[in-house]
């Protein structure tokens, strides 16, 4: 398990505007990396802590890596390109897609919401037979 703290990295490139793709596979090839030079550290007969150490030293300063990620533009996501058509996009997309958000939960949760409307059904059976009742007795009283 790596001890070297990539979040903040990650977090610094998605608050730069990153797409989130290229900060994943970033932070996942930074990871193999790093545990490829521990192994190979291990390998040469350095102690843990020591070849952590090594790591860390042979992969360099994480701000250098993330000052090289956002200075390529075709690495940004195209809502921080282009922001202002990302403030007419975003809002009609959920309003398009929220009508969907039920059907969407249904689909699953289909059996808690089968239980819930058989639930429903057999209670105003209850209550149907209930007034039926009070009617009968009122009618033949």
């Amino acid at each position: 398990m790596p001890s070297i703290d990539l979040s903040e990295l990650q977090n610094d490139l998605l608050r730069s505007g990153v797409a989130p793709r290229h900060v994943r596979r970033t932070v996942m090839e930074l990871a193999d990396h790093y545990e490829d030079l521990v192994e190979r550290a291990l390998a040469r007969g350095a102690e843990t802590d020591e070849a952590h150490e090594k790591a860390c030293d042979d992969l360099g300063d994480l701000r250098d890596v993330a000052m090289a990620i956002r200075a390529q533009p075709e690495l940004r996501s195209w809502a921080a390109r282009f922001p202002y058509i990302a403030l007419i996009v975003y809002p009609l997309a959920c309003l398009v897609l929220l009508p969907a958000v039920p059907v969407i939960v249904g689909a699953a949760h289909a059996g808690y919401l089968a239980r819930w409307v058989l639930c429903i059904f057999l209670s105003g059976l209850v209550t149907a037979a209930m007034i039926l009742f009070l009617q009968l007795s009122i009618a033949l009283s």
